[in-house]
Order: C-alpha cells, then structure tokens, then sequence
C-alpha cells in the first residue's frame, strides 16, 4: 500500500538510490543532497510502498522573492511511474507548503503536466529566472502572487547542477 509521508535522514540513501535511477545519472541526488546540506529544503516528501521508497519530491526556498518555494526534484523509480505516484507527491507537497503558509511555489518542467496541480504558465505574473520563461510554471497560494512582477533567484546548488 502506497504511503506518502515526510521524509527523514534514514530515507536519504534510499531517495538517492530513486533519483539517480530515475534521472540515469547522478546529478539530481546531488543536487538533493546539496539542498539539504545548505539549509534550503523547506519540504522533502516521500513515497513509499511496503516500506521501500519508490518516489520523492523536494521543495526549496527560492532566495528570492522570500516565502516562495522552487519543487525540484520530483522522482519516481522507472518500474513505477505513470502510476500516479508523482502526482500524489505533487498534491502532498503543496497541500503542505500552503499550510505552513508560503506564499508560492514555482516549477520548471513540462506545462501539461503541472497544470493540472494548478500552476499557471503564461499567466499574469512577470517570472524572471536563469530557466526558460516558457517552462516555468507558478502556484500561487497567496493570490496576490499570480500578479506579482519578481526575479527568481535559486539557491546556489541548482545554479552549479
């Protein structure tokens, strides 16, 4: 049975083991790694099933603008994607950051998947950031955020992947 829950220090090994075989290479689990090392991980989920972890998502602190969070990486073990498991970490993770009570979350990655979540792409808000404007895709909890004009800036370790 599929569990999400929040991720502990015992469940990193396991979080790294998915990312590199989900990405097929190690970039990501570093990057991960990285986050956490620096202070930046605000929310680490994971999904596991029969105790063993077959996905993981991360949302950072974004530098600027301050209480908003970047989700990356979101992983799931190739055997086990397409299952809906991504989705149901996408959901977790923002039910989480809204009531801790950020005021935003963006992504970079493919519009018709995060969409659904409901992230806005071209909407009304002014995005500036390192990664392309068509890609990146903004959760505003606090609604004031959907028109906001802001530069995103990343931790240091997603400028160094």
């Amino acid at each position: 049975m599929l569990k999400i829950r929040h991720a502990t220090p015992e469940d990193f090994t396991a979080i790294s083991v998915v990312a590199v075989s989900a990405f097929e290479q190690p970039n990501e689990a570093r990057l991960m790694s990285d986050l956490r090392d620096g202070g930046h991980v605000a929310i680490e989920m994971v999904a596991s099933d029969e105790d063993m972890v077959v996905g993981c998502v991360m949302l950072s602190r974004l530098e600027l603008p301050q209480e908003w969070l970047t989700l990356a990486p979101l992983c799931i073990i190739p055997s086990r994607q397409r299952q809906g498991i991504g989705a149901e970490l996408v959901r977790y993770a923002l039910d989480e950051a809204r009531r801790q009570e950020f005021d935003a979350v963006v992504v970079v990655g493919d519009p018709d998947y995060y969409v659904r979540f409901g992230f806005e792409f071209d909407g009304f808000a002014q995005l500036f950031s390192p990664y392309p404007p068509q890609y990146t895709g903004l959760y505003p909890i606090d609604p004031q955020t959907s028109l906001t004009r802001a530069e995103l800036l990343y931790p240091a370790p997603f400028l160094e992947v």
